[in-house]
């Protein structure tokens, strides 16, 4: 999943006057895409950061970010915050630039919202949307009246092993050990599946899960905690946005 994303990634880079790079506002650091960023840096071209799921975020992580990613815009596509101003973004970095109707290129992680980004931006199912990530195959050129829309399959960078990321990006979307997945991220994540919950944080991470496994009603015969059924539905929350990370 190397060089061939990549080469999509230098088209859209090349045909584009402005790139959005779409990141999960839960996870900035763990989403965005470094490697993009760097070349549409050397390519000399606005890089707008459009941070998706931003209904789902903590708020005061949002207000830090604000001062490290600039410009950024705050959205959700679920209801809708922020598309105007993203709007408005995008034509005011044109006019910039000297472009009556500027090309705007989307990139980012899959499972990021990029689809969804472009439906709201269009007012259309245009993209088309899916829980699945990949689902956006192949480019899409998209005529609206102030720009045009340059949609693109997510990138994963080439040599991509955070696992941990993968997992919380919906990259990974079947996990071949979810316990143990979901020990990793609650490691990375300390008290924040826990407090979902409402279940106290203790040194052995099993009885938590244990603990939550009775209150999803994921049991086994004799009443026993199903704890691997209980880290899939855990994760797949997660990857939904229903649990705040």
């Amino acid at each position: 999943m190397g060089k061939n994303f990549w080469a999509v990634v230098a088209g859209v880079i090349s045909k584009a006057d402005i790139l959005l790079e779409i990141v999960d506002a839960r996870a900035v650091e763990q989403t965005r895409n470094v490697e993009i960023e760097e070349r549409v840096k050397n390519s000399g071209k606005p890089l707008i950061y459009v941070l998706n799921k931003c209904d789902l975020a903590d708020k005061d992580k949002l207000d830090e970010i604000k001062k490290t990613l600039i410009p950024s815009v705050f959205i959700s596509c679920k209801t809708y915050h922020g598309i105007n101003l993203l709007k408005e973004r995008i034509l005011l970095e044109g006019k910039k630039k000297g472009f009556e109707k500027p090309r705007v290129g989307v990139l980012g992680y899959p499972n990021m919202g990029k689809s969804s980004v472009i439906n709201a931006l269009t007012g259309t199912g245009t993209a088309g949307v899916s829980s699945m990530s990949g689902f956006t195959r192949g480019k899409h050129y998209i005529n609206m009246r102030q720009f045009f829309l340059i949609d693109t399959p997510g990138v994963i960078p080439y040599g991509e092993k955070d696992h941990v990321k993968n997992l919380m990006t919906g990259i990974t979307t079947r996990s071949k050990d979810p316990e143990l997945d979901l020990l990793l991220i609650m490691d990375e994540h300390p008290g924040i599946i826990e407090s979902h919950y409402a279940v106290p944080v203790e040194k052995d991470t099993e009885k938590t899960l244990e603990k939550i496994a009775i209150k999803l009603h994921c049991v086994r015969k004799g009443n026993l905690p199903n704890i691997t059924r209980a880290s899939e539905l855990i994760l797949k929350q997660l990857r939904e946005g229903k649990i705040k990370i």
